[in-house]
């Protein structure tokens, strides 16, 4: 994993099929542009995913979110898998093809800017955003990394209390690439071990995350 961010980011091709003539292999490639010019009032993010620990009213109160005074300090969210259906993110991740399908029939696609596979995009034109670099780590890490390879500086990390081994050791992955980042798990559950062995990480109770960034 490289420290990569978008202001960088021009583009890329994308491989739409291959075929073998005579022994030999053809690709068709199309570029695909960046598409998104990502500015921030402040340098806040959340990574958000669904969690048996937070009550169904408290997505909406992140989305709706005053960000202090005049929204200073307003953040941009970025939303993980399922969490669609909860609230609307700024961005969201998803590869599932099964929940992608429903967001285009009840038009989510047209509120969020969902980020996908280069496979769900040639499938379904029009709907969805290339996911940058064709970065194939798992949902909830691709927000945290998306989070920073928008050039966040401060990033909640909200929902993810449960996750398995691969997404924790992922996320820890990218704190450890983006080293002037900070990253501040909200939990009332304790954080991995691992990732309080990182400089650059920190955790709060979900009641000073409300009060701390005006939710």
């Amino acid at each position: 994993m490289k420290e990569q961010y978008r202001r960088d980011y021009v583009g890329e091709y994308v491989i739409t099929n291959i075929r073998v003539i005579n022994g030999k292999k053809e690709q068709n490639r199309v570029w695909i542009d960046n598409p998104l010019a990502v500015n921030s009032v402040s340098n806040r993010a959340t990574c958000i995913a669904e969690s048996s620990s937070l009550k169904g009213s408290f997505y909406k109160q992140i989305q709706n979110h005053n960000g202090g005074n005049l929204g200073e300090f307003k953040m941009q969210l970025y939303g993980v898998d399922s969490v669609w259906q909860k609230m609307v993110p700024n961005f969201t991740v998803c590869k599932d093809r099964d929940m992608l399908e429903k967001m285009i029939q009840t038009q989510f696609t047209k509120e969020s800017v969902v980020y996908t596979s280069a496979s769900n995009c040639t499938r379904y034109p029009g709907e969805f955003y290339l996911t940058p670099y064709h970065n194939a780590m798992n949902p909830h890490a691709l927000a945290v990394w998306l989070a920073c390879f928008d050039g966040h500086k401060e990033i909640y990390i909200v929902g993810y209390d449960h996750t398995n081994y691969k997404i924790m050791a992922t996320v820890q992955d990218v704190m450890q690439v983006y080293k002037d980042v900070k990253f501040i798990q909200v939990t009332n559950n304790g954080s991995p071990h691992e990732w309080k062995q990182q400089l650059n990480f920190s955790a709060m109770t979900k009641d000073q995350f409300v009060s701390h960034c005006d939710v």
